[in-house]
Formats: C-alpha cells, structure tokens, sequence
C-alpha cells in the first residue's frame, strides 16, 4: 500500500475513430501538463414519498452523470488546437509538414467517426495515477470535445494551454496506464510569440495575451435506455482575444481612435514561432472588432491599455516536425 504521488501522474490522450467514444491506437502526448482536474457528477436521484411515516429520504437511485475537466498545459505543439476548431488538413513532405486548422460547422461531417448525429471530432483522455505495487488508479474519459480552449502568454513564461473539456462517459481500471512517448523539444515560451493587429502590424509593447475559443458544447441525457450524455450538440462559436499592453504614442491613435471608437473592422494574427520553418503556429482572427478597451490615466508608472477584440472567424496554419495531426 502506498500513496499516489504527483510525480507519478500521466495524463495522455487517444484518437477515436470509427464510432464516437471509441478509442483508438496508441496513447499520445498532449504537452507539458501542468495539472489534469477531472469534474464529475453522478447527480444522485433523491426520493421521498408518503406512507413511510419517516423524516429522512427513504431512496437514493443512480441519476444522469455529467463528465469533463480541465487539463492545463505548456504547448509543444499545436494538435489540441485542432480539436478545438474541429477540421485539420496535413500535408508536406518530407518535414517540415504543413497543417491547416479550420473550423467545422454542424452541417460538416466528421472524418474520423461516423453516425447520423455526424459528431465533432472528439478524442479519449486518460487520467492515470501510478503505484509500483500494481495498484494503479486509471481513469478514462470517453468522447471528450473541446467545450473550450484557452491559450495565453505573459511575459517571461511559457505560453499555457487550458483546455475545458466535455465528456460522454468514464471508465476506472486498475491496471497498467498507457504507454506514451514523451516530446522532447521545448515549450513554446513569451518571446516566440507576436500579436499582429491589424495583420501585418505587430504590437510591440505587450505584457500578456489571452485567445479564448468557445464552442458552448450541451450533453444531453436523452431517454433512449442509457444514463450517459449521447453525441454532445455544438451550439454557437465564440471567440474572444485580449490584449494587455504599454500604451505607445504610434500605436495608440490607431487602436483607440479608429478601431475602438470609429468601429473599424480589422483583421488580426497570433504568431507563434519556436523555429522559424519547422515549429510555428499562426491563428488568423478576421472580422475583428474592439469591443471594449481599458485606458485609465494613472499618476504614475507606464500607462496599460487592455483590448477585448472579437473575430467572427478563426483559422490556423502551422508548420511542424510532426507528420500527422490526424488520426491517420
């Protein structure tokens, strides 16, 4: 007997194909996690009823289970990203290899599994806390779609991943985790990213950035004989960035006055460079507004402008050593 140790955690996830929540192949890195936090409800059925002559709840029965959590991350690469807008082409060879990440809509069908409810592409994340006495503790969440992703920089460290997930169903073993081969390359850190706005224009006095993409994912515990969620519905996409920065005589005018005030449309970039050619990712935001901007006058110290801006539309292309973002 022993206890579980941090240091002996692993999370990883597996493609699906072939049917939603049905896992596929080999286990696969998802970057440097931080901290996997499993959120789930088993929403117990509380019944009370007349004639038992008695003050406490007389049955409690198994209700609708609702599964997810949040793994956050220090990218390596860019797959989750994928996940997230639900559509990844591949292509190149030889490496460096090219991969064009766009969004899927609900009347887009899913390449990897099939079904009339033509579900968004989900993956299987596996939870394991290790014991060198065999008893492990394995928990394995089934059919999760990205409900959101959260990718953000601050100056002087590692850019981070935060991805909130929605799942159909969870399965405990005690047996032997999955094996998964660990990257080896370094993180993506502040120094290798740009914020690009208007595209083409970089911002040169950042301090922290926050991209945010919403898919607003519902589960529903329909009555067809079954107590987990089916395919997860995908209902309206949002997005949101927003941009801290030291406030600059040859920036301001423009962001303050024609963006903000004058309501201009603009498109803007998020680039992210750890080798120029071979290791870099570039989400393209079009269609954007600032919707509210943050310009106080202080007394003292540099002046910060905070800028919310919302695109309509969002793609990325990034070029990798990696061969495959797909599952095959």
């Amino acid at each position: 007997m022993g206890k579980f140790l941090g240091d002996q955690t692993k999370t990883l996830f597996k493609y699906e194909s072939g049917l939603y929540a049905e896992p596929s192949g080999s286990g696969h890195w998802i970057g440097k996690v931080i901290e996997n936090t499993p959120a789930e409800a088993e929403n117990p059925i509380i019944i009370r009823e007349q004639g038992t002559q008695d003050r406490s709840v007389s049955q409690i029965e198994r209700g609708p289970p609702d599964y997810g959590g949040v793994v956050r991350y220090y990218p390596q690469d860019c797959k989750m990203l994928a996940f997230a807008l639900g559509s990844c082409y591949d292509t190149g060879s030889p490496s460096p290899y090219s991969h064009e990440i766009r969004e899927v809509n609900t009347d887009n069908g899913n390449y990897a599994t099939s079904g009339t409810d033509a579900p968004f592409v989900s993956f299987t994340l596996e939870d394991s806390h290790f014991y060198s006495g065999g008893q492990n503790a394995i928990r394995t969440f089934k059919g999760c779609v990205v409900r959101s992703m959260v990718i953000s920089s601050t100056m002087g460290e590692p850019v981070t991943c935060e991805i909130n997930y929605l799942a159909q169903d969870v399965l405990f073993s005690s047996g032997a985790p999955t094996s998964v081969t660990a990257a080896t390359t370094r993180p993506f850190l502040w120094n290798d990213c740009q914020i690009h706005l208007p595209s083409g224009t970089v911002l040169n006095y950042v301090t922290d950035w926050r991209f945010e993409i919403n898919n607003n994912p519902e589960g529903h515990h329909y009555v067809n004989g079954s107590r987990v969620i089916q395919t997860p519905t995908m209902l309206n996409r949002d997005y949101t960035l927003t941009v801290t920065l030291h406030a600059s005589s040859d920036k301001t005018k423009a962001i303050y006055d024609q963006y903000y005030r004058g309501g201009s449309e603009f498109n803007a970039m998020i680039s992210m460079s750890a080798s120029t050619g071979s290791r870099e990712c570039f989400p393209v935001l079009s269609g954007c507004k600032i919707i509210d901007m943050g310009f106080p006058s202080p007394s003292e110290g540099v002046v910060d402008q905070v800028i919310t801006i919302q695109p309509t539309n969002v793609s990325a292309d990034v070029n990798e050593l990696i061969m495959l973002y797909n599952a095959w």
